[in-house]
């Protein structure tokens, strides 16, 4: 990863599939098709200096209909609701 520093790229490398992620996600070990397969099912990739195709994890989880529990969790329920519609005016 050619733009990082050496602080971060334990933390970047979490946020993108690992080699063996993305083999076992397209079947392919080859970079050229893994491209390939990334592209004729539309996936968003970034590819990098040596023809590795970088996905992020979390585009992954959308593409895959996952949802991150951690995520839910940490966005607080409404306390009210923001708009409750007014029924008296309705014949």
């Amino acid at each position: 990863m050619g733009y990082t520093t050496r602080s971060q790229p334990k933390a970047l490398e979490a946020e993108i599939l690992s080699d063996d992620e993305l083999a076992d996600l397209t079947g392919y070990k080859q970079r050229a098709h893994q491209r390939k397969w990334l592209i004729d099912r539309n996936w968003v990739f970034i590819k990098s200096r040596g023809g590795r195709p970088l996905v992020g994890r979390m585009y992954a989880r959308m593409k895959l209909g996952m949802s991150n529990p951690v995520l839910i969790e940490q966005s607080p329920p409404p306390t009210r609701p923001v708009w409750t519609p007014d029924f008296s005016r309705v014949n």
